[in-house]
Parts: structure tokens; C-alpha cells; sequence
């Protein structure tokens, strides 16, 4: 018996994920979260915007190493954003979600779980719990 022949995937997938959102740290913890934006760059041509939140000090320039030593030829956004009086990285993360209207939202978690998670404000605990859109948390 013949087996019929799979046409290259439709990729519906591109349709549900244009406009993504990766939250990122200066640290070579982030290098997971910038190579899944680049696969969903590559293979579903998503627009990426890179998101760094300055807490303290301004570490901007070790952002843009850490992008340019793990993008390669991508083409994406970088915002910098400073934190206001109050506010704390998972609320500056949401405000950015609603305002940039994003279709997935890429976050590595820093290894905390479940109660623990809660208690500890895990940054992607509370932007699964409250973004507006999808989350793809790594792990």
C-alpha cells in the first residue's frame, strides 16, 4: 500500500504568534529565551522585541553584547525600560504586554515553583497569572 505524500506543514502556528515579547536579564541566563525568539524568528517569522527592565544600575551595554552574541542576522527590537517609584519588574513587564499588544510572551524562570513561586514574587509566575496573552515559560 502507497503511502500518501505530507506537503510542507501550513504553520498556523505563524498566524497566532507575530508580535513577541522576551524579557531579558544581562546575564547568560537569558541565552535560551533570545535562541527560542530566534527559532520563532526564523521559522514562523515572528516580529521579537527584547525587553530590559533596569532595576539599579544600567546594564544596557551588556544587553546588546548578549543579543548580538546569540541573534546573528535577526532583525528585532530592543526596549529599555527604567523602573518607576513602586513598581517591580513583573508589573513593568505586564504594563509593556497591554500597551505593545503581544501575541506570546517568552520568559525563562529562575527555577522556583508552584507555593514557592507565589511567595518569592516569581517574576514569571506573575506574568503568567496576569498577561492578557500567551506564555511560554523555559524551564
Amino acid at each position: 500500500m502507497e503511502r500518501d505524500m505530507v506537503d510542507e506543514p501550513s504553520y498556523k502556528l505563524a498566524y497566532r504568534f507575530r508580535k513577541v515579547l522576551v524579557p531579558i536579564t544581562p546575564d547568560e541566563k537569558s541565552q535560551i529565551a533570545i535562541e527560542v525568539a530566534r527559532d520563532f524568528y526564523t521559522r514562523y517569522g515572528s516580529r521579537i522585541t527584547f525587553l530590559y527592565i533596569v532595576e539599579d544600575n544600567d546594564r544596557s551595554k551588556e544587553i546588546s553584547q548578549l543579543l548580538s552574541k546569540y541573534t546573528g542576522s535577526m532583525i528585532y527590537e530592543l526596549k529599555v525600560e527604567r523602573l518607576k517609584e513602586g513598581e517591580t519588574v513583573a508589573s513593568a513587564i505586564l504594563e509593556e504586554i497591554k500597551k505593545g499588544m503581544y501575541d506570546l510572551v517568552i520568559v525563562e524562570s529562575r527555577g522556583r515553583t508552584g507555593v514557592e513561586a507565589l511567595l518569592y514574587n516569581s517574576v514569571s509566575t506573575a506574568i503568567a497569572l496576569s498577561a492578557p496573552t500567551s506564555v511560554l515559560i523555559l524551564r
